[in-house]
């Protein structure tokens, strides 16, 4: 790079030695110079720097020069990431840009021009689609391209670049060689200015401002001994005074790049050898140059030795406590490579195998309870595969349609399994495999276990996984054959941090909270260790494992110890003990042997059991003494080498056995968990089929007065038992924290739709039709993320809005940003439109034309907007707060409206959509009176009639009159009500309730049919916090509704099979 060149020249020192010293802080550098030269606003230096580095693709920036037009300087751009046969997208994305680019020669007449571009830049592609490029020449030809079918809706140039640059983000989002790229990373604002501030105040000890705080000196009580005997580097001295806003911008960049630097230790020695794992002096090793620079906190490989452990002596039992009796023999019929314990239920196994292979077994009965050979999910042809547009004119989708079509489909020679893991709660696990893929399924039950989310991770294999979790968001982190680290959100399915710096592939990575502070380690291949934490572009610290050889690292079952265990190449093996928070080696455990064959397994438990295979044998140590309390020899059935799995608790313990078999041992205090007699009955289906005969508590009938809300006369069915109906959670409560604000079935009956408080869509789809007895997929676009809003800083329920078109082809959706279209085949943003001020509360889409909708604002006004034309059509005005309800009858072509102030307001949608009629209602609890009302609105199935809620009341008024038909009020000490909906034959009305309850009311007379209570659905816990958000009922089954939670998640429900309705009848 020019740029950086010119600042190793000028700080008169050769490249190589540089480069060695800032292997692991060159990225960061550029980073932090590209923010001092932005912040400075040297925005041409920082553009040439961007395409130098190649290190942050400016997504702003490119979008700016293609909507100006300049098509030449975005090549030259995109040229420094990437060419034109590196990929396919990055074929398409050059395409793209070179036809736009003759289309507007062509628009403008310029046949000399047009001619120019076709013979210079769009002949590279003519030779793989003679046809189609003939047709472009045609178009020279034509007075009008226009004429042409394909062209017809080419409206003005702006209008195709900017739509063109919605193409070219979702390529460039799907480009392996840039997607990485278009992400900053968050340094602290004005980082070089406060590097520089530390450098002088303090010139023998350098820490750049993404280092952890919480990092050691060597100045703190305990011994710190960095790797290689380093003592704090001698650096130039800065100038007192130096202002670094008057520099010119290269001076700047220079002083950037000076001031980390330190001249190279005078006093170390051995660098000759510094590098290579078999040398035989490990501080000599550690020593070398790449290694010397004190950014990279480097640790020594020397252990801190505790005098209060040496001679400690084990507080195991060797008669209970340790698994050493046969318990069971598991047949795989294929060799496992992976194992795990679920947390909490102690005899549940997953095996993943070399085959690809994934099973759950009870090892109490040996049953085989789930098994699942690799295949791909996503069936990745949304767009792909689909015919362009007239605006994409694009000969590349042959291409495209011939890559998606392989996928989708379960491969001759699957990949192995390399890790299965359980997450902390026993809600899901994930299956990491030796080609790309992640997978994850939710587990709810022994018979209720399906696919949650498919993620192609990592280039090549995919070696290890870690679940996480920090300020109540849940994360997935994985590493790979590509030496790199990625953080994804567990429900968006969205890369939230990479991290870089690893050489070799990375074989293990941990996690943990520390601090409020999450911390990731990672091992390569190499024997490297690194330690990260989120937000930060490089590692906070970094040093050699034991022996510079292959390891793992895991955290014991209470989460309070962190150990390794490596094996170099002649089979000696280290079993340690880390420090934490320093990062270092805190001891040794003694009686560790040979393992000839790859690298020495072990696993912990809460008891303080730890267990490791040598050659032959197992070994158990207690974690609370260093010596060796108990050596078990295996006998010849065993292989060489050997996985071994600990359950929680540490009173089994599963190993591979030769024929493909895994040998459960157990303990004498796990005895109990593998007695007939005294099995555990295995956790029912939250899902019971309507053929069960069990025997049901009965139902009470009780006086409707007595219930919590409302007048009520007559009697209802009251449901308190989950076997009483049948019940289906679509997400663990555990995974989703953020609240559903919005929930509604797709038309056609086959899905359901929920947006979160966090802005991210959630789309399950049945195969068919949706039911409690199958659970559905959650539904994901080809990059494997969900549909995501735009979303403001000051967050508001009240701006979270969405309305499906009637054939479910499209989203429109809003969380108080603009409103974002979605197709909802491919799950895919198309455009974004109408941002605020004013922001959109609500939305409806007209029953004859899905390109108009009606758009209720947060500033009282309703918006009658063409979407393909992108122009309002009408403003309508009469409220006086945002508006909270909208609704369409293609009966009487009316749209009423309902806004916060109580009002309702019915429109013609006819003509010049004038305003009919309008009344207030009427609230009977004097103390809601003058309070905002969310006030909802929604149209009967004989379109005549609406149902209007509100926190206070339920209402049934007549559309042409605005008379209220019938009503159901909430009297004074009664929990309010939080939404209502009609089923889809509008004989029911389906309410949640603040307190949790549900209850389910006979439209004709607003009277309960049915109660549910909040102990039969809401999961154990705080149940007075939790409670139905939404409720949605489904457009074809009349007694099938859903809800959306307080705490996420959406539960649906519906009666046993052998009432077919909700409740008695009221005959009864």
């Amino acid at each position: 790079m020019m740029l950086m060149l010119l600042i190793l020249v000028h700080l008169n020192i050769e490249e190589t030695e540089i480069l060695m010293a800032l292997e692991l802080q060159k990225q960061e550098l550029i980073y932090m110079i590209l923010q001092f030269l932005k912040e400075n606003k040297y925005k041409e230096i920082v553009h040439k720097l961007e395409k130098e580095s190649a290190v942050f693709f400016n997504m702003p920036h490119f979008e700016e020069m293609m909507y100006m037009g300049q098509f030449d300087e975005a090549q030259h751009y995109l040229l420094a990431f990437t060419n034109l046969k590196a990929n396919r997208y990055s074929k398409k994305i050059f395409f793209e840009i070179r036809k736009q680019k003759y289309f507007e020669a062509l628009d403008k007449h310029d046949n000399e021009k047009a001619l120019e571009i076709l013979k210079k830049d769009l002949s590279v592609f003519a030779s793989d689609h003679e046809s189609l490029f003939e047709e472009m020449k045609q178009l020279l030809a034509i007075k009008d391209f226009r004429e042409m079918a394909l062209l017809s809706t080419y409206k003005d140039t702006q209008t195709a670049r900017k739509l063109l640059i919605v193409e070219l983000k979702k390529l460039l989002r799907a480009n392996p060689l840039i997607r990485e790229k278009l992400s900053f990373p968050d340094l602290e604002p004005s980082s070089l200015q406060k590097l520089l501030e530390k450098r002088q105040s303090d010139n023998t000890r350098l820490q750049t401002p993404v280092i952890d705080k919480m990092m050691p000196t060597a100045k703190e009580s305990e011994p710190v001994i960095f790797m290689g005997a380093n003592t704090p580097l001698e650096g130039m001295q800065m100038p007192a005074q130096t202002s670094l806003k008057r520099k010119h911008p290269l001076e700047c960049a220079t002083m950037a790049v000076r001031t980390p630097l330190s001249m190279p230790n005078q006093h170390s020695a051995g660098t000759g050898a510094a590098m290579n794992p078999s040398s035989s002096n490990p501080a000599a090793s550690s020593s070398c140059r790449g290694n010397s620079h004190p950014l990279l906190r480097t640790r020594s490989n020397k252990e801190i030795f505790n005098p209060s452990l040496g001679g400690s002596k084990s507080s195991l039992n060797l008669t209970n406590d340790l698994p050493k009796i046969v318990g069971g023999m598991l047949d795989l019929r294929s060799p496992p490579t992976s194992m795990d314990f679920h947390p909490s239920e102690h005899t549940l196994l997953i095996v993943g195998t070399s085959t690809g292979k994934i099973e759950m077994w009870d090892v109490r009965s040996q049953e085989n309870m789930f098994s699942r050979m690799f295949s791909i999910w996503n069936n990745k042809e949304g767009g792909s595969q689909e015919k362009m547009s007239s605006r994409n004119f694009s000969f590349l989708n042959q291409e495209e349609g011939q890559c998606s079509k392989s996928e989708g489909k379960v491969r001759t020679g699957s990949p192995s399994v390399n890790r299965v893991l359980w997450s902390p709660d026993g809600s899901l696990f994930g299956a990491a495999y030796s080609e790309r893929i992640v997978q994850l399924f939710c587990y709810c039950g022994r018979n209720s276990i399906f696919d949650l989310m498919e993620l192609e991770a990592h280039a090549g294999s995919v070696n290890d996984l870690a679940f996480a979790c920090s300020n109540d968001r849940r994360f997935l982190i994985t590493c790979g054959h590509d030496a790199t680290i990625k953080v994804w959100h567990l429900v968006s399915g969205a890369i939230l941090y990479t991290f870089k710096g690893h050489k070799s592939p990375i074989c293990c990575v941990v996690s943990s909270e520390s601090h409020n502070l999450q911390n990731i380690w990672s091992v390569s291949v190499d024997g490297k260790i690194k330690q990260w934490t989120y937000g930060k572009c490089r590692a906070i610290a970094e040093y050699d494992a034991p022996g510079f050889c292959l390891t793992t690292m895991s955290f014991s079952a209470d989460g309070a110890r962190l150990i390794s265990c490596g094996t170099t190449q002649d089979g000696v093996s280290y079993l340690d003990e880390w420090c934490e928070k320093r990062s270092i080696r805190k001891r040794t455990f003694q009686g560790v042997g040979k393992c000839s064959f790859g690298v020495m397994q072990f696993d912990m438990a809460k008891n303080g059991l730890l267990v490791a295979g040598d050659d032959f044998s197992l070994k158990f140590w207690d974690l609370n003494a260093v010596n060796l309390a108990k050596p078990i020899d295996a006998n010849e059935t065993l292989p060489a080498s050997r996985l071994v799995r600990l359950n929680k608790e540490g009173t089994l313990l599963a190993v591979n056995s030769d024929d493909n078999k895994i040998k459960i041992l157990v303990s004498v205090n796990g005895l109990p968990l593998l007695e007939i007699n005294e099995r555990v009955p295995p956790v029912p289906d939250i899902t019971p089929k309507g053929g069960d005969k069990r025997v049901l508590r009965a139902k009470e009938k009780r006086p409707l007065e007595e219930a919590q809300n409302g007048p009520m006369v007559g009697r209802f069915t009251e449901l308190n038992e989950p076997s009483q109906f049948r019940l289906l959670r679509l997400l663990p409560y555990s995974l989703i924290t953020s609240k559903i604000l919005k929930l509604a079935y797709l038309h056609s009956g086959s899905g359901i739709l929920a947006l979160s408080e966090d802005a991210i869509h959630l789309c399950w789809r049945w195969s068919c039709k949706a039911t409690t007895s199958v659970h559905p997929r959650l539904a994901r676009n080809k990059f494997g993320e969900a549909m995501t809003n735009d979303l403001t800083r000051m967050r508001d329920e009240a701006l979270a809005c969405f309305a499906v078109t009637p054939s479910d082809g499209y989203l429109l959706s809003s969380s108080g940003g603009g409103i974002s279209l979605f197709n909802l085949k491919t799950l895919e943003n198309v455009i974004t439109f109408m941002h605020p001020p004013p922001a959109a509360t609500n939305i409806a889409v007209y029953p004859w034309d899905n390109n108009i909708i009606a758009v209720g604002m947060n500033d009282s006004t309703v918006h009658i907007y063409n979407v393909q034309k992108k122009e309002i059509i009408k403003k309508l005005t009469g409220h006086s707060k945002r508006i909270t309800g909208l609704a369409f009858s293609n009966v009487l072509n009316v749209l009423v409206s309902s806004a916060a102030d109580a009002q309702l307001v019915v429109w013609k949608t006819s003509g010049e959509w004038e305003r009919l009629r309008s009344r207030y209602l009427w609230i009977p609890n004097e103390k809601r009176r003058g309070k905002t009302m969310d006030v909802r609105v929604q149209f009967s199935q004989e379109q005549t009639s609406f149902l209007a809620v509100c926190q206070a009341k339920l209402a049934v008024y007549n559309a042409m009159t605005l008379n209220c038909v019938r009503e159901w009020n909430v009297n004074k000490t009664s929990s309010s009500i939080s939404d209502a909906t009609f089923s889809c034959d509008g004989r029911l009305v389906y309410t949640g309730f603040m307190n949790g309850t549900v209850c389910i009311f006979m439209a004709e007379d607003l009277q309960i049919r049915c109660r549910i209570s909040p102990g039969a659905y809401l999961p154990p816990g705080e149940r007075s916090k939790i409670y139905p958000v939404v409720v949605a009922a489904n457009p074809e089954k009349p007694n099938q509704f859903g809800v959306g939670l307080s705490v996420g998640g959406v539960t649906v429900f519906e009666p046993l099979e052998t009432e077919e309705q909700w409740g008695l009848p009221r005959s009864h």
